[in-house]
């Protein structure tokens, strides 16, 4: 494997484990005001997110390479809004979007057709992923705090996030 693409993937390894660290600190916003279903959809992102950096993990391991575990930086944030949680979500699945093209991108000039293979899940999974954040603040800007209870019932009876 070539040597920038191995330390993207394992870079990307961290950034996973970070972004669960972002959906813990929103799942604990959601959870301080009792809004369960909220706090339910992020905690099952911060899993998810959890999931994504084992796949990480394992590819590198399939791909004979070494993983380089590195200390996670996060400091728990303070959010003066539901929407202000919301829009931090998308800009950050926008930021984990660009991360994995950027590697994609690099995989296609090495001709890394593996890594390429391998990151066409995420490819998808990010689209799904930018898709599901917007729809969320779409619907919380319909009820605009109206029926904030109804929403979140919503939340946390959906399985897709859609």
């Amino acid at each position: 494997m070539e040597k920038q693409i191995y330390q993207l993937l394992n870079e990307q390894v961290n950034k996973e484990f970070q972004s669960a660290y972002i959906y813990l600190d929103f799942y604990n916003f959601f959870e301080e005001r009792r809004l369960h279903g909220f706090s339910k959809w992020y905690k099952d992102q911060a899993n998810e997110e959890i999931e994504h950096g084992w796949r990480f993990i394992n590819f590198l391991h399939d791909m004979d390479q070494k993983v380089n575990l590195t200390p996670i930086e996060h400091t728990s944030q303070t959010y003066a809004s539901i929407k202000e949680v919301m829009e931090g979500g998308l800009k950050h699945e926008q930021y984990i979007s660009d991360c994995i093209r950027k590697i994609y991108q690099l995989a296609q000039e090495k001709n890394d057709f593996e890594t390429q293979n391998f990151l066409n899940y995420f490819i998808s999974e990010q689209i799904e992923e930018e898709v599901n954040a917007r729809n969320l603040i779409a619907k919380y800007d319909l009820v605009d705090g109206k029926d904030l209870l109804t929403l979140d019932e919503q939340m946390g009876q959906s399985s897709d996030h859609k």
